[in-house]
């Protein structure tokens, strides 16, 4: 990991994409916030009340992989319904 943060954080990147599968908006969002830290240059940390300097292409990509494996559980189980 590129930087080291609470597990909770992947836990909500992986919830983020798991509820997309039923509302697309939410993950619109989460995958528009994303890119925005990026843009910017900052990680938020939204649960401590702190913005950090400093964001890669890396981390980024880990966040939407987390929310990409959340969607993927979601339409698995979308599917078996």
């Amino acid at each position: 990991m590129i930087y080291e943060r609470p597990h909770y954080y992947a836990l909500s990147h992986i919830f983020f994409g798991f509820t997309a599968v039923w509302f697309p908006w939410v993950g619109i969002l989460a995958v528009a916030y994303q890119v925005l830290q990026l843009a910017f240059n900052v990680r938020v940390f939204p649960l401590e009340g702190r913005i950090l300097p400093g964001n890669t292409w890396h981390h980024t990509a880990l966040k939407l992989a987390e929310m990409g494996l959340g969607y993927a559980i979601g339409r698995l189980i979308k599917l078996k319904r």
